[in-house]
């Protein structure tokens, strides 16, 4: 069973399905003993290279929304660390900070729109692992993440292998 027991949460994320980055909302609808659904949406900024007109998006620059879900599952039992720790050391609370450790396993869509172009959009599959370690310190336990991601994609009709990292914290 795992301890970092939150509903929502704030994230940056870089490459993965944003193509350069973006700060992306997690909420968790469903969590069982040892896994949890994770859904994720946020807002990229992307720049880009040639003149389009006048105005902010003068240059070319474009955003994107990417959009996952992904099933998280626990490996590593912190149960078995908390049962050593009683019989070994004779301590009976868990330790104010512990690192889980999760397979991540998911899909996610990311439309990008650039002002005067037509919208692309890429399919990602997503395979990664995810570290969390709780800060069990009052009033409210906090939750940091990092997130490293293979994140095959599909645009275009064609493939690519793309790779990322998230950064995140509990609310």
């Amino acid at each position: 069973m795992y301890r970092t027991r939150y509903r929502t949460a704030i994230m940056a994320e870089s490459f993965a399905i944003s193509p350069l980055g973006s700060i992306n909302v997690e909420f968790l609808p469903v969590r069982w003993k040892n896994s949890f659904l994770a859904l994720r949406t946020g807002f990229g900024f992307l720049p880009g290279g040639k003149s389009v007109g006048t105005g902010p998006a003068a240059n070319g620059a474009g955003i994107s929304i990417p959009t996952s879900v992904t099933y998280n599952y626990l490996i590593n039992n912190l149960r078995r660390g908390i049962n050593k720790r009683v019989a070994v050391r004779c301590q009976s609370a868990p330790s104010k900070i512990a690192s889980e450790w999760f397979i991540e396993m998911g899909a996610g869509f990311t439309p990008i729109a650039y002002k005067g172009t037509e919208t692309r959009s890429y399919s990602f599959g997503i395979f990664g692992l995810r570290q969390q370690v709780i800060f069990d310190i009052p009033p409210h336990p906090r939750v940091v993440f990092l997130r490293v991601n293979f994140t095959p994609s599909y645009s275009f009709g064609k493939y690519e292998l793309r790779g990322g990292l998230g950064l995140g914290v509990s609310l």
